[in-house]
């Protein structure tokens, strides 16, 4: 191999290699919000996130549902809400399995481009409250979903912190 083709592969390689990586400033962003969840839960069961906006009430229409297999390891959801959607506030469901007995809950964050309100390591409790089906259990150090007059709706849904953190998001100018 003479020096010259050695030269144009070496320049190649480098051109190639340098192409393929990313800044380390380079902060990836997506136009949409989207809701990360950290959970261990023990039997198969549904996500669904429901999110307010200015024109509509909760409904099914205005949710994302997600399949959680059990597994016994904590888990990472993401999950993206539509395009252009500019939630007011959010409600995460966690489960429709009436036989899921408790569950960990590690984080709830919300992404919307290069912002985030943070809620992981149980961070998630600043933002949101859980309703009456769900309880504080000390001795499973996670919470308990209970049944109440034969219903079962175990959710977490965003306080006025949330819904004052997501209109400043809202507020800022594009990045």
């Amino acid at each position: 191999m003479n020096s010259k083709s050695l030269y144009i592969y070496l320049f190649l390689f480098f051109t190639l290699v340098s192409c393929n990586q990313k800044s380390e400033n380079d902060i990836e962003s997506k136009d949409n919000f989207s809701v990360v969840i950290e959970g261990i839960f023990g039997k198969n069961d549904k996500l669904q996130i429901y999110f307010l906006t200015e024109d509509k009430d909760w409904n099914d229409e205005n949710s994302v549902i997600v399949p959680v297999y059990a597994s016994s390891e904590m888990q990472k959801f993401e999950v993206q809400l539509p395009d252009k959607i500019t939630p007011i506030n959010i409600r995460v469901d966690v489960g429709e399995n009436k036989t899921q007995s408790n569950i960990t809950i590690k984080n709830i964050s919300i992404l919307y481009k290069t912002k985030i309100i943070n809620g992981d390591n149980n961070n998630f409790t600043e933002f949101f409250y859980p309703n009456e089906f769900i309880a504080w259990d000390p001795d499973y150090f996670g919470y308990k979903l209970n049944k109440k007059d034969n219903s079962y709706d175990p959710f977490f849904m965003g306080n006025d912190l949330l819904i004052g953190e997501l209109e400043q998001i809202k507020e800022q100018p594009n990045e």
